[in-house]
């Protein structure tokens, strides 16, 4: 499933996977294996094809229906 989420991020921005490539200094056929999900990337590269895209990964705390930034969830929470 993550690697349809990335390929259609990627996609509605207009990137190629070269292109995603280059940024990560990664092999194109990385990306694509992460794509057609030949092999999983970590959440690290996730994250970071994610910010490519202008996209932010964001948690729901459900039972809550509060919205964590990775930022937020990264830092120190005093509850």
């Amino acid at each position: 499933m993550i690697g349809m989420i990335l390929r259609n991020i990627r996609k509605m921005k207009g990137l190629t996977q070269k292109q995603i490539s280059n940024k990560l200094n990664l092999a194109e056929n990385t990306i694509s294996n992460y794509e057609t999900e030949i092999s999983n990337p970590t959440f690290n590269v996730i994250n970071k094809i994610a910010n490519i895209c202008d996209f932010e990964i964001q948690f729901v705390d459900k039972k809550n229906n509060k919205t964590y930034s990775i930022k937020e969830l990264s830092k120190e929470m005093d509850f």
